[in-house]
């Protein structure tokens, strides 16, 4: 799956789908963001603290950003932020009790 695709999951399909494409330690499944494509693990937010914003928000606002998310150039992980103005994050995901968040893509399986 490419981050440019608009997808729905019931939580138990993106878990598993999560567990194919990179096993069942989590904090290896990789996202894409979907404004800068900075991909990153989920262990990467883990370890900065930021655990809430893994795959929701890009994990620059948690680690520095490299650059703004929206006219910004370079390289490296940007601040945009999943629950801001736009929102970009492709993949929905419903919940048992029917609420729903939206997260980044997982990353192509390398």
């Amino acid at each position: 799956m490419t981050n440019d695709k608009h997808v729905e999951y019931a939580e138990a399909d993106w878990y598993a789908e999560g567990r194919r494409l990179f096993g069942p330690d989590m904090r290896q499944w990789r996202f894409v963001c979907p404004c800068c494509g900075y991909v990153a693990k989920a262990g990467e937010w883990i370890d900065a603290g930021a655990e809430r914003m893994a795959a929701f928000s890009c994990i620059g606002r948690s680690v520095g950003a490299k650059r703004k998310a929206f006219g910004g150039k370079g390289d490296g992980p940007c601040d945009y932020a999943g629950g801001g103005l736009f929102g970009l994050n492709p993949v929905k995901v419903t919940h048992p009790d029917g609420t729903v968040t939206q997260y980044f893509a997982f990353a192509e399986a390398s």
